[in-house]
């Protein structure tokens, strides 16, 4: 869909929100402005993941006047090659729409190498460079879900254009630990300038309070790779219900992308396990 303002001065917003028929989860769909593709080589997607709990469903859109094929890397311990990637393509026609539910499993039918049986933990980012010309009208996107309330619980998040990943520091808002609500944070070192690993330093603060309670030091990530910690206030500043932080890359050279997860249940494994995309700001 492709929003125009055919009248008026006013500025804008818009955007979607994927319903499930049967709970009425809904995921949040974030806007792309077409400027924002144009001249960029590639984009990287922040994690695609199969586990027993969770799967990605990856939507990839062309809406420019041509046919575009896309090469992708999906980076993940799990992958079975010696760099822990896999590699594949995909033709995208002028105008058309490609959704690939539970992506993982479909690389599996595909053959792709390094996609072994399934029971392993995949999660990783995935990378996409176009063959020729530039990601003009290409709209990279995923959807991870997990089963629950007779349909799926899911969040929805946008792959990220190179040369607009974060590179000096990035803040999240609204991180919540309770007994029903917990918040996971997640970095991707997108590789984009060269092999460099990324270390980082998270001051994470209480926002009852506005009072810095911890520096976590020398988080590392190394080039295309994603890390994710799990239940933050709780591992890092355990009594804080409620907070923000602020990552800084200390050192190497790679964009980053920083985002945060908030989910129902206090605990993995309790309530619904449904998940709200935070993204970072600068």
């Amino acid at each position: 869909m492709r929003v125009e303002q055919i009248s008026g001065s006013a500025p804008y917003y818009a955007y979607g929100v994927i319903n499930d028929q049967s709970n009425s989860d809904g995921s949040f769909v974030f806007p792309v402005v077409n400027t924002s593709l144009a001249g960029r080589i590639g984009q990287s997607l922040p994690v695609i993941v199969e586990t027993p709990v969770f799967s990605s469903e990856l939507t990839l859109t062309n809406f420019s006047s041509s046919s575009k094929t896309l090469n992708f890397s999906f980076v993940a311990d799990a992958v079975e090659t010696s760099d822990n990637t896999a590699n594949f393509q995909v033709t995208l026609q002028a105008g058309e729409q490609k959704i690939l539910p539970k992506i993982v499993n479909v690389l599996r039918q595909q053959a792709v190498t390094g996609i072994g049986a399934a029971g392993s933990t995949f999660a990783g980012a995935l990378f996409a460079t176009v063959n020729s010309g530039d990601m003009s009208g290409i709209v990279i996107g995923a959807r991870t879900l997990a089963s629950g309330g007779g349909g799926q619980y899911g969040l929805f998040y946008n792959a990220v254009p190179y040369g607009t990943a974060s590179t000096g520091s990035a803040w999240f808002y609204g991180l919540q630990q309770t007994t029903e609500t917990r918040s996971n944070v997640a970095l991707v070192n997108t590789g984009e300038t060269d092999a460099s690993t990324d270390v980082f330093s998270i001051d994470i603060y209480n926002g009852g309070t506005g009072v810095k309670v911890i520096t976590v030091e020398g988080v590392a990530v190394g080039p295309k790779r994603w890390l994710q910690i799990n239940s933050i206030l709780a591992l890092h500043a355990p009594g804080v219900s409620q907070g923000y932080a602020q990552v800084k890359r200390t050192s190497g050279n790679n964009p980053f992308i920083a985002y945060a997860v908030i989910n129902d249940g206090g605990q993995a494994g309790e309530r619904s396990g449904d998940g709200a995309f935070v993204a970072s700001s600068s």
